[in-house]
């Protein structure tokens, strides 16, 4: 059947072995012939045939004799054993062993045929077989890899966009060089804004040992070209690539193996140019919280300033107002009295606008500094409740605390714990109309105090809501027009409450009313 099939066939009778040959001869197999069983196997271990049809039963050595040193020595051959009589105990014996067929003489052609056509057939459906399954195992391995590297890809590329310092960015982006390419060296170089020139940031070497100047001239010209042209560009052991945000280039990364001369696979380069992607992003993003930092530290500073400058010159007004108040000028008219008042609740209203923006400038900055000690929350609502009552008699309002004798302490800064609770109470006594009721609570829960501000006032739409502790926001509701404040007491409370290890929140309901809520950690016992 095939040319280059060879056959061996082992039998001491000489007519048998010419018997199977002609057969053999005929359906154009190449074959060899041996008279016993030791020239038989010597000739199975130096040249292996890819069948061997051996008599069971000869001097010297016998059939299964030839099977047992071959399989002692883990030599793979098909073999068909050839026997003058058969039994069911004799095949299992056979098979047992690896014995493909065995064939009862007198036999004919055909039966030989058959026989090596099954046994050669099942050699290479378990070559093919084998085959088709190590490329499995080769194509699942790769595939691993490739998932492994898509999995380290993104969690370095989470990792470098999670930093905002550029220098602490820039080494995160480096390391992630390393660790995905294997490079012996990494440069890292961005455009300057001024120059429109590329400018080296950060180089590391990773490998040491010595580079040519070839190599040195032939990097610059990747780094030119890369950033010339905004394509990825590779030559011999090195490779560049565009730092790009869209069309945006703001730089290029270098990686490369110029001291070993390996070259920098296109895989490799695939992964660099995948975590230029990411880099570039972050830097962008570094660069731009960088320029938002200063814009709002310059911002706060003029803050800080005018409410500086402003301090003076009204403390001068309230001064000279309350001394006209006095008689200290003379006698005034009830007309210009009222001229007055109106100026001091207007220096009132201004100095209440200085200290809230000094203290926006003092949180912005992180200058703001607190005494954290332990304070009696109680207290202080029972205070802050008293200094209320003038105003709350005004408008025919009521104020309950409610808070448990044995309440314990909490951890915070005295001053700005009062200033929160003066707060949420002179908001419920804003926004609540005449003869509403407003109600404070406290209880310890875990490891908390907490705190609930509840009024029946007019309450705030979803929409107000989500923009009650931004800066200068206030409630657009009709009717309210009138009522005093800086958009900024809630947006301080809320930073305060944090800052001293709290939460703060707020549910509310339009004609209803709202309640703001906060915890502050209790305070460990003496």
């Amino acid at each position: 059947m095939s040319l280059d099939v060879r056959i061996l066939v082992v039998d001491d009778s000489q007519t048998m072995r010419e018997s199977v040959v002609r057969i053999l001869a005929n359906e154009k197999y190449i074959t060899q012939e041996a008279a016993n069983g030791a020239e038989g196997l010597e000739m199975a271990l130096a040249d292996p045939p890819d069948l061997i049809l051996i008599d069971l039963e000869m001097p010297l050595m016998t059939g299964l004799e030839v099977v047992d040193a071959l399989s002692s020595r883990k030599v793979e051959i098909p073999i068909i054993l050839m026997t003058s009589h058969g039994s069911e105990a004799l095949a299992v014996e056979l098979f047992r062993k690896g014995v493909k067929n065995y064939l009862i003489k007198p036999f004919d052609s055909e039966e030989v045929i058959r026989a090596i056509d099954r046994a050669l057939t099942e050699v290479r459906l378990r070559k093919e077989r084998d085959t088709l399954t190590q490329n499995l195992i080769a194509a699942n391995q790769e595939l691993r890899d490739r998932v492994r590297e898509l999995d380290t890809l993104y969690q370095v590329g989470k990792s470098v966009t999670s930093v905002l310092s550029r220098v602490q960015l820039l080494e995160r982006i480096m390391d992630a060089v390393f660790y995905i390419t294997k490079a012996e060296e990494a440069t890292i170089l961005l455009i300057n804004e001024e120059t429109g020139q590329l400018q080296p940031e950060l180089h590391r070497q990773r490998v040491e040992g010595e580079i040519g100047r070839a190599s040195r001239r032939s990097a610059k010209e990747l780094m030119r070209r890369a950033s010339a042209t905004g394509e990825s560009i590779g030559a011999e052991a090195m490779h560049a690539a565009p730092l790009k945000v869209g069309d945006k280039i703001i730089g290029v990364l270098l990686a490369g193996n110029r001291v070993s001369g390996s070259p920098f696979s296109e895989h490799k380069q695939q992964l660099l140019l995948a975590l230029t992607d990411y880099a570039a992003i972050a830097l962008e993003n570094a660069h731009l919280y960088e320029n938002l930092h200063q814009a709002n530290q310059a911002k706060s500073e003029f803050v800080s300033l005018v409410a500086h400058e402003l301090k003076q010159p009204m403390t001068s007004i309230r001064g000279y107002a309350d001394m006209l108040v006095r008689g200290g000028a003379g006698p005034i008219t009830s007309q210009q009295e009222q001229f007055v008042d109106a100026i001091r609740g207007s220096t009132e209203r201004m100095q209440k606008l200085i200290f809230d923006l000094q203290d926006i400038s003092r949180i912005e900055t992180g200058q703001m500094s607190l005494e954290i000690a332990p304070t009696d929350l109680k207290s202080i609502l029972e205070i802050a409740s008293r200094e209320m009552q003038g105003q709350l008699k005004a408008k025919s309002q009521k104020l309950i605390v409610n808070a448990p004798e044995n309440l314990p302490h909490v951890k915070a800064d005295s001053s700005r714990l009062m200033q929160i609770i003066a707060n949420l109470f002179s908001n419920a006594h804003k926004y609540t109309p005449e003869g509403g009721r407003i109600r404070a609570r406290a209880w310890p829960q875990d490891e908390y105090v907490h705190c609930a501000v509840t009024d029946n006032g007019i309450g705030m739409s979803e929409e107000e809501l989500t923009k009650l502790f931004t800066k200068f926001f206030r409630a657009e509701a009709p009717g309210l027009e009138s009522v005093p404040g800086t958009g900024l007491g809630l947006c301080i409370v809320k930073n305060l409450v944090e800052l001293q290890g709290g939460e703060i929140e707020v549910s509310s309901k339009v004609g209803r009313g709202s309640t703001f809520a906060f915890t502050l950690p209790i305070a460990s016992e003496a």
